[in-house]
Parts: structure tokens; sequence; C-alpha cells
């Protein structure tokens, strides 16, 4: 529905003219019934008060940001965004039309010309006295509240309400126009200042997005927190999970342990490798480690895990055969040779081959260096708050790997904690402090165990590697109780899909977890 002007402004008689243009807005729109994902539409808005009012104008079509994933909150808004944004919220734009040369410095080739011409034809804006728009000026409140007013609906009577504001004088261009959206409510004054408006100051396009939400009565919509993909947790820092994994090969023989940076690990899981022995991968997203190790080399079964998290894989080297079978797989590698200290470098007071270790914001850097992938994951699980109360009850977990080798993990009320062979396992940070071995869930993939054989006339020797494409039992730790089920995946690049024995979905509480890749033929008991 089109709206007429005169110069004595927009006269509607009813604010559903307005409520019905919203409704009809030609531009993508989320409505405010969909359902917004963690953290909300963009990255760099999280925590910020007003950030249900972005929400809200995004949801009616009025922008979709300024950037992939980013609205740019703190900017100031130009007067050609502005003109955006308002013909979107009166649904004028499917009445825009061709180039009219309304204002000189508003070309026909900029795309924010038909938005401006439009706001002129309504009569909302006139330009300056010199006949220019200056579209990359900021906007200042008092422009902004003249704005608004011819925009919005005025069907509500109004009696000016002299002096609401001090900074705001007697007869002043913009006064009638800030004491009609202090009457509406729309503004209260600046932020934290009392009976003043700020007139001058420019407006930000959070606090737009506000405006614009208490003007066209737009709903500000509740924004869930952000979570980590590879743990379900809150995060700290938004720019964190929009980015991608590095997946650190960490040696667990003898003479590794203790090991250092998987407490600072998203997520961490386990491997069967020669020898009956295991290593591990410290799954690094939002979370980055200085000083972690010792790095060791990649095997095959590694492949069907990280390739569904688009990770860059970080080991000390491998079988050549091996190396050409992740790497043919599409899993970026970085390796010593690779990349220049601190990202991988040796320390003295660990023995080779025990003394490779990591800085991964440093191997970030690298990555970025080598055109690796920077996206990030999709959810390693489907989190969900626990509500299996009546599952049957595990405080002790033994993962029999091997004769020489057994894990066993114990709930102590609030976490599990590790011990191998009935040694505690502990990491130890940089600074020599350490602490145990400890994961909120406890995973277990059980997979058979199959030879993997290096490619006929391949230099090379047979390591023991796991199937994890088809379907498998899988036993869950949480909370002190086991939940037993089955997970499926038809390829290697799908993410393992949990399910309970009648069909239903196997969700995993938030919490750090430790995936087990478990070897079939070898038992686990729990008591």
């Amino acid at each position: 529905m089109s709206k007429r002007r005169n110069q004595g402004g927009l006269r509607l008689t009813v604010t559903m003219l307005v409520v019905a243009s919203l409704a009809a807005l030609s531009a993508p729109a989320l409505g405010d019934d969909a359902v917004l994902p963690p953290g909300g539409t963009f990255l760099d808005d999280d925590r910020n008060p007003l950030e249900p009012s972005i929400e809200a104008v995004v949801a009616a079509g009025v922008t979709t940001g300024c950037a992939p994933g980013r609205f740019c909150p703190n900017r100031t808004t130009t007067r050609a965004e502005v003109a955006a944004f308002l013909v979107r919220a009166l649904g004028e734009q499917s009445t825009m039309g061709a180039y009219q040369g309304i204002f000189p410095d508003v070309p026909a080739d900029r795309w924010y010309r038909p938005y401006v011409e439009r706001l002129a034809e309504l009569g909302i804006v006139a330009g300056y006295p010199d006949g220019s728009y200056r579209p990359d000026a900021p906007v200042s409140r008092a422009e902004m509240a003249a704005l608004l007013v011819r925009a919005i609906p005025d069907a509500v009577p109004f009696d000016s309400i002299a002096g609401s504001f001090t900074d705001v004088p007697a007869g002043a261009w913009y006064q009638s126009s800030v004491e009609r959206l202090y009457s509406l409510r729309v503004t209260v004054g600046c932020e934290s200042v009392p009976l003043r408006y700020c007139p001058d100051d420019p407006v930000r396009r959070d606090h737009m997005a506000a405006f614009l939400t208490r003007a066209f009565g737009l709903t500000p919509r509740t924004v869930p927190a952000r979570y980590g993909p590879l743990n379900g947790l809150p995060v700290s820092d938004p720019y964190s999970v929009w980015r991608r994994v590095m997946a650190l090969k960490i040696d667990n023989a003898r003479g590794a342990r203790p090991q250092s940076g998987v407490q600072e690990a998203d997520a961490v899981m386990e491997t069967l490798v020669e020898g009956g022995l295991t290593r591990w991968i410290a799954l690094f997203h939002q979370s980055d480690s200085s000083y972690a190790g010792p790095i060791r080399s990649g095997r095959p079964t590694d492949t069907g895990l990280l390739l569904p998290l688009g990770a860059t894989m970080v080991a000390s080297g491998g079988q050549p055969w091996i190396l050409d079978l992740i790497g043919a797989a599409g899993i970026p590698i970085l390796r010593e040779r690779d990349v220049t200290p601190p990202a991988l470098r040796r320390i003295s007071p660990r023995a080779a081959p025990y003394n490779l270790y990591a800085d991964t914001a440093a191997l970030r850097a690298e990555a970025d260096s080598a055109g690796s992938a920077n996206v990030p994951p999709p959810d390693l699980f489907v989190w969900a708050p626990f509500v299996r109360t009546d599952a049957p009850l595990a405080s002790t977990i033994s993962l029999a790997w091997s004769d020489p080798i057994t894990v066993t993990w114990t709930w102590d009320g609030k976490r599990y904690r590790s011990s191998l062979n009935e040694n505690p396992q502990t990491w130890v940070d940089e600074t020599g402090q350490a602490g145990p071995i400890a994961v909120d869930t406890v995973v277990a993939i059980i997979a058979p165990v199959y030879e993997a054989l290096p490619p006929d006339e391949v230099v090379g020797t047979s390591v023991p590697a796991l199937d994890t494409v088809g379907h498998g039992r899988v036993l869950v730790f949480t909370n002190g109780r086991v939940l037993d089920g089955y997970w499926s995946r038809s390829t290697v690049h799908e993410a393992f899909d949990l399910r309970y024995p009648d069909g239903s979905l196997l969700t995993i509480p938030p919490g750090v977890p430790w995936v087990n890749v478990f070897p079939a033929d070898r038992p686990i008991n729990w008591r």
C-alpha cells in the first residue's frame, strides 16, 4: 500500500496502515515468529543491550547488517543508510522509480539513490539549502527526530510538551519533532543523561534500531545465548566461533605425559594406534592454547573425525601414505616443516620425539597464510539440557583399550576425572602448574577395528584404524549416568547422528566432551 504526501507531511488515519506495509516488505525477512539461532543474527552485537531491537528490525526486513555476520552497532548511521531504513520500514521499495536527479550528490549508480529519491517524493527529506543530500554524512539526533516524525503515523493527537529537555531550546527547528518522539516514548533522552536529548550527537546504528523499533511498534526479540558448536557452552567472545577448528594430534605414550593444552580445548577425541596405545585429538575452536603438546603424527582414523568439522590438522608428520590419504580427503595439515616458531617449536625440558609443542593462535595465522578455509564447524552433537534423570547410574567407567592400557573415568559429583592404569592423568602448563584431566561428558563411539594398509607398491606399514561409517553402539556418560543408544552416518563427511534404541534423538548436555572412538572388540564396564 503506497502512502502519498503533501508538503504538510504524512496524514495517516490509522496505525494499521504502517503495520500492513511492514507485513508486505519485499526484502527478505525472518518474521517475528522465526526462531533465532543461538546468539542471534550477528556476531558483533552479543551482550549489546539493544540487540533485541536490532533483531526486530532485521525480522521486519529493514536491514540485513553491514557485512556478513555483522551489524556494526557502534558505527554512526549515515544519511544514506537512514533513507534505506525508512523506505523499507514504510514498505515503499516497490514504488522506487527511475533516476530523477533530485540531488546533485546522489548519482544514479549509487546503491542508496532510489531510497533517497523515494523519501524526497514522500516529502520526508528535502535536502540542505544548497540542494545537496550529503549521503555520507552522519545523521544527528535532531535530524533523526524530524525524519521519524514525518514518517510515522500521527493519528494520536499531539500537544507540544515544551521544555521536555534542557538542551532543546524553544523555537529550534527540531523542537516539535523531539517533543513528539518524547510524547510517544520513542525517546526519553540521551543514554544515562536525564533531561537532555543531545540533538547534535550522531546516531549510532544500534540506537537507530531502537528508535525504529519503538517508532514503528516492532516487537523486540529475545535472543538466545551464543554457544560453542564443539561443547554447547556459551562463548565469551562471539568472533571466536566464526573461525576454523585447529585439531592437534597429541601423544599419550609414557614419555608424553603429562600432556599440555588439553585443559584449554573445547573438546578432545581419543583413538587407537599401534601397540595398543592411544592418541588424542585436542580440538580448539573458540579456545586457544599457547602451550599444547606433545604433537605427534596422524592416522587414517583421523580423516573421518575431522572432515565433518572442516578442521585444520596439526601433526608432527606420519607415514607418507597416511599423510597422502589425509590430504587427499581435503584436510589441511600443518607440520613442523610448514610453519615457523612459535606455531610449532621444540622445547628443552622434553626429549624428542616428545618435545614438539604448539601455539594455536600462531597456527591459525599460519593456516591463514596457507589459504586454508576459515569457516566454523557444525555442532559436534545435538546439545540440550540434561533431562534423563531416570537413566542408570554410572559413576565409574573403565575403557580397556588394550591389555596394557585401561582408562578409567570417575564422576566426582561435578565432572569426570581420568586415570590411566589407576594412575590419575594430569596436565601441566608452561609455568609448571598442574591439574587433573577432567571433562563434563564421556562419549564412547564404538566402532569396528580394521587394518589400514598402504596402497599397492607404496612403501609403508599397516596401522590399526576404526571404521566410523555405518552404525554402531554409543554410550554417553553424563551427570553420573549412562545413556545407551546407537550412532549412524552414511559418509565420513557427516556428523555422527546419535539415537536411542527407539529411534528418538539422543542429545548431550552442554559441557566439554571427551569422545572415545573405541574398538568394538574391547570391553567397557561401568558401575
